[in-house]
This record gives structure tokens, C-alpha cells and sequence, in this order.
């Protein structure tokens, strides 16, 4: 490919441009692979990023994109891209918590990413795709690496009943992981549209849907759209005494905790961070990630279900407002196929 073209935010307005596939100078890994990217998911942690109502420090340019499937140039083999850039060396690489690494480098944030027909990106970070029903179902890599990473290091207990607030590829992801782990699974939605498809999508793991409100449950995962801290104040009034209330929700800049922290504490509640994910303990959640998506099911088809061509970003934009009647839970975009 001589040319390619991106997306690129300048001023918080969405370009299509030229994609920057020279060698990645300022990558930690000197060796790089070029994907031609064929599936490139929108992240909810993006979206409010890409409109100028975003009141926060964004790269300039930044080349957006952290969910990618592609065919790897030099194989030809499908292939997925594991965003984190760690330095390898720093105390937290050695012990595996490369999410926590001081010089950490994300491909869709401090590199060039993956909304393009092209993207060059470390060749430590290329993954192979394993037997997929729908190639379409690795950009959910990330976002279910979030969720392997939160249930098996965020939560104390091994089973009881889960909370999980968030109908996005992230709350699914979760309640689909805590499934298979052997959590009883509650999940909230907002939306009383999608109430029917997450149903029928999460029928065969038993994992019972509701409209808003939650039973009372052991422990509560905040995964939902954190423009203010009604998710968080929800999980703290759903959690029972002593419990642990995790917040895997990424939320927008300067948004406060209005609850009074007398009625959080005295009930002895954990409330705890789970940010991204990492390889420790002999584990890597995003390699784990996959397996679990190689399992399949009706709740990866429903996530990777709203497809638009990549020069159509606006309208995918325009799907996913707050305020579309018919939003989906997650959409794609696709290159050449």
C-alpha cells in the first residue's frame, strides 16, 4: 500500500487524512509491523474524545483507534493489536503490571491508531487471531481483556452475586467474563431498546438483564458511561455491607463522587480501581481475552453487529449520541471489505 488514509482530530473535529505508516520512531519497540486494517472498533473511552465538546488535553494530532483486526503484511495472517507499549524494564513491567508502567505508550493515544486502511505498530504487540466465527470479533480484544483483568484481580471473592451497571461492549464483556467464572450475574441497562437484544444475546450464560436498578449483590462492577457519578452512586446503594464496589468506568474529567463518604465507609465497602489490564501472576488478559472470544456467542455477534465503511465516521459518530433513539452498544468501522 503507497498511500493510506486515517483519521486523524485536530481542534476536537475528526479529518480524514494520511495515515502515518513510516516506521514508529518514537515506539519503545524498535521492530514494527504494518496491519492493514480491515475491523477498527469505537472504544466508548473515544467517544466523547472525538467532539469538540471535550473539555480536556487530547494529543495534537492524535490518530485515534485502539480496537484493531487486520491482516498482518508481512503473514498475511489475521491479526489483532494489543494497545499497551510497555517499557519492559521499569519495576512494574518486571512484575508484569505493564499497565502501570511509567513510560507506557497506547497505539490510539500516544501512537498512531488504528481508524485507517493502515497502521504500522510495534511487532511485540501483533497478536494472532485464533479460530474466530466473525474475524469482526477480535476489536472486542480490549475491551474483554478489561473485563478478564477486572474480575480476576478487582474482586476478592471467586462467586456470589454480581452487579454490573453498563450495557456497552465493556458491561458485557464483564457480565459474559463473570459468567464463565462462575458469578451470579445481574446486569443493568439504561436503554429499554436494548433490553430484549441483551437478553436473548446472554440467555445461554444465564445472565439475567434488567431495566436500571439491580438486586442486592455481593459485589458491583461500575462499567457504564461516567458523564456524572450516578453509575458509581448506583453501585454503592446496590452493593451489600462489607462488599467491593469496582469501578472499571472511565470517567470524563472532573467529574466528582457527590455521596457522602460517612454512608460509603461505615458500611465497610471496597471500593476499587481496575484500569486497563496487564500480564501478572502468569497470566496475560489480553491473550486470555481471545480465548474467551474463541468460545463465541450470541453477545459478540450483537456487539460487532453495527458496521459503517471507515470514510463514514460521522455517521457512525451520529449512531452512537447519547440522545439516538435506536444507539447501539458498540460499532465498527471496516476497510476494504
Amino acid at each position: 500500500m503507497s498511500t493510506a488514509r486515517a483519521w486523524t482530530v485536530r481542534e476536537g473535529l475528526p479529518r480524514l487524512t494520511s495515515a502515518p505508516t513510516a516506521p514508529v520512531e518514537n515506539a519503545l519497540d524498535g521492530d514494527t509491523r504494518l496491519i492493514h486494517v480491515r475491523y477498527a472498533g469505537l472504544c466508548g473511552s473515544d467517544l466523547p474524545k472525538l467532539h469538540p465538546t471535550w473539555n480536556a488535553p487530547v494529543p495534537d494530532p492524535w490518530f485515534p483507534g485502539h480496537e484493531i483486526v487486520g491482516l498482518d503484511a508481512l503473514t498475511g495472517d489475521w491479526v489483532t493489536v494489543d494497545p499497551l507499549v510497555s517499557c519492559r524494564t521499569c519495576p512494574d513491567c518486571e512484575h508484569g503490571r505493564t499497565h502501570l508502567c511509567r513510560r507506557l505508550q497506547r497505539i490510539g493515544w500516544d501512537l498512531p491508531g488504528g481508524l485507517a486502511e493502515a497502521v504500522r505498530v510495534p511487532s511485540s504487540n501483533v497478536v494472532r487471531l485464533p479460530a474466530l466465527r466473525d474475524h469482526a470479533h477480535g476489536v472486542l480484544a480490549d475491551p474483554m481483556a478489561v473485563a478478564v483483568h477486572g474480575v480476576r484481580c478487582g474482586l476478592r471473592a471467586r462467586s456470589g452475586r454480581l452487579g454490573v451497571i453498563g450495557s456497552g461492549a465493556l458491561g458485557v464483556c464483564t457480565a459474559v467474563r463473570a459468567a464463565h467464572a462462575g458469578w451470579d450475574v445481574h446486569l443493568a441497562a439504561r436503554s429499554p431498546a436494548r433490553i430484549s437484544q441483551l437478553r436473548d444475546a446472554l440467555a445461554s450464560l444465564n445472565i439475567d438483564v434488567h431495566h436500571r436498578t439491580l438486586p442486592n449483590c455481593d459485589a458491583v462492577v461500575d462499567a457504564a458511561s461516567g458523564h456524572d457519578d450516578s453509575p458509581l452512586r448506583q453501585a454503592v446503594a446496590a452493593v451489600r455491607d462489607g462488599g467491593v464496589v469496582l469501578v472499571q468506568n472511565a470517567y470524563a474529567p472532573r467529574v466528582t463522587l457527590s455521596l457522602p463518604l460517612r454512608k460509603l465507609f461505615s458500611r465497610s465497602i471496597t471500593v476499587r480501581g481496575s484500569f486497563s489490564y496487564c500480564r501478572a501472576d502468569g497470566h496475560d488478559d489480553f491473550r486470555d481475552a481471545l480465548v474467551l472470544l474463541a468460545r463465541g456467542g450470541a453477545w459478540a455477534d450483537l456487539l460487532t453487529h453495527d458496521r459503517y465503511p471507515l470514510l463514514e465516521l460521522p455517521s457512525a459518530l451520529a449512531a452512537m449520541r447519547r440522545d439516538s433513539p435506536n444507539r447501539p452498544a458498540k460499532v465498527l468501522l471496516t476497510s476494504n471489505i
